[in-house]
């Protein structure tokens, strides 16, 4: 699998966002549709099971005609109704012709991930227009580059706003009839890149701030990042981070609260806790890897979306959930001696999610064939997992991992999926056998986590 890089500058940077936050199995930078030859479909386009966010990438330089009002339509146009535009046409192509996604310009490597139907796929649309920080920093007599959110700013009246020169640099809904398009820049691309860093995260943001911004309410921001900050540390009912307003308040306006954030001392323990969650995504596309360039010691022979399926409930996560599973592992993997038996852990981070993790740390015996042992420790995880299920039915996905201990001398890791939707009283019975034989999970728990997100 041959991916793009991106080709400019900015495209490359926003590819290498993107991948470091979406990791590489579900990135794909410049794809192409076969409309009269090869025709570019978007600057990236990320493909996680029924979501998808299609990027548009603008750098345009600001003219600078002395005539304020003039420069800014003439900049808006080039930069964000033109990114606007493609990723109308894409989102448009996407539904249509799912099946007509290329990785390159010639189009014999088609998008080796399926799209589902199009009444079943959500896509969210993100342009990044670059090139006004520089001007939108002097207008506002601040030292911050973002434009600034307006919700009752809509289509034309960008261009033409109602207050004269005071309403420039502010983004308002661009065309309601064809969907809400998420505008960032080169100010605050990088922030939202980095503090929602994982597909579960990032789409959870877009999906509740379209909701607000496309209410009643009318939305005021002084810039991306200060609505993101309210999200992060709010949450409803559901302990879910959401815009929580109160139903009687017409205007909401959010101003500065990015910065606020950083300097939180809660903020910056949670970015402690939250190192070791990195473990997972560095597990996930190590795999990844060995996915796309086909080097895996075993499962080669399986389909695409048989591998991509399993490594993507894992990849489902968010950064609070990895950071529970990642815990688990290495507490698991420190503490297993590589000369003691093996030990396993279940994990369920999230009861709604129907999904649990079983980890398994088996040491090497020293009078086995280390193949061999790589075998048995395949079929062990193998069968942890469906008595797992059998211990605990409501699990409808049950993802195994197993490794050596830390001290131990060699380094492999096996990942197990088992999807348990469609388990039978067969599959039940066979889990009972092995639980029988090997009496593995014989008095099983589950941990769940309570974690508090931000430490105090």
């Amino acid at each position: 699998m041959q991916k793009s890089s991106g080709i400019t500058p900015t495209e490359k940077h926003l590819a290498r966002l993107c991948e470091r936050a979406f990791l590489r199995l579900w990135s794909y930078p410049n794809l192409y549709r076969d409309q009269g030859g090869g025709k570019e479909l978007c600057d990236v386009l990320i493909v996680f099971g029924h979501d998808a966010i299609v990027f548009s990438d603008k750098s345009c330089a600001y003219p600078d005609t002395g005539e304020q009002v003039r420069d800014w339509a003439r900049w808006f146009k080039r930069s964000i109704s033109a990114s606007a535009q493609q990723v109308y046409g894409a989102e448009r192509w996407i539904r249509r012709h799912p099946d007509r996604i290329f990785l390159d310009t010639g189009c014999k490597h088609p998008l080796p991930l399926s799209l589902p139907p199009s009444d079943e796929l959500r896509v969210h649309r993100v342009v990044v227009a670059r090139g006004a920080g520089e001007r939108c920093s002097t207008f506002f007599g601040g030292d911050s580059g973002s434009l600034m959110v307006r919700s009752d700013l809509v289509g034309t009246s960008h261009i033409n706003p109602p207050a004269g020169p005071f309403g420039l640099f502010r983004i308002g809904q661009l065309d309601p009839d064809r969907g809400y398009v998420h505008v960032l820049d080169d100010e605050n691309l990088d922030i939202l890149l980095s503090e929602l860093d994982t597909i579960a995260d990032f789409v959870a943001y877009l999906s509740r701030k379209e909701a607000l911004l496309c209410s009643e309410k009318v939305v005021l921001a002084t810039g991306e990042e200060d609505l993101l900050a309210y999200y992060l540390t709010h949450t409803n009912a559901k302990d879910e981070h959401d815009f929580v307003v109160p139903p009687d308040v017409n205007i909401v306006q959010f101003d500065h609260l990015y910065r606020e954030m950083r300097d939180d001392e809660r903020y910056i323990a949670k970015k402690s806790a939250d190192e070791v969650s990195y473990l997972i995504d560095q597990l996930i596309d190590h795999v990844s890897g060995n996915v796309i360039d086909r080097t895996l010691i075993d499962g080669n022979e399986l389909p695409f979306h048989d591998q991509e399926n399993a490594l993507r409930v894992l990849a489902s996560e968010d950064r609070l959930s990895r950071r529970h599973l990642a815990r688990t592992l290495v507490d698991l993997w420190t503490t297993t001696s590589a000369r003691g038996p093996a030990r396993s852990r279940c994990v369920v981070t999230n009861e709604k999610s129907g999904t649990g993790y079983c980890f398994l740390v088996s040491p090497i015996p020293e009078d086995r064939d280390y193949c061999e042992y790589r075998h048995s420790r395949s079929v062990l995880l193998a069968a942890c997992s469906k008595v797992m299920k059998l211990k605990f039915p409501a699990l409808q996905h049950v993802v195994g991992y197993a490794t050596e201990p830390l001290d131990g001398e060699q380094r492999s890791q096996d990942l197990a999926y088992l999807d348990a939707t469609s388990w039978t009283e067969t599959d039940a019975q066979e889990a009972r056998r092995l639980q029988a034989r090997t009496e593995l999970l014989d008095s099983p728990t589950i941990t769940h986590f309570r974690d508090q997100e931000y430490p105090t």
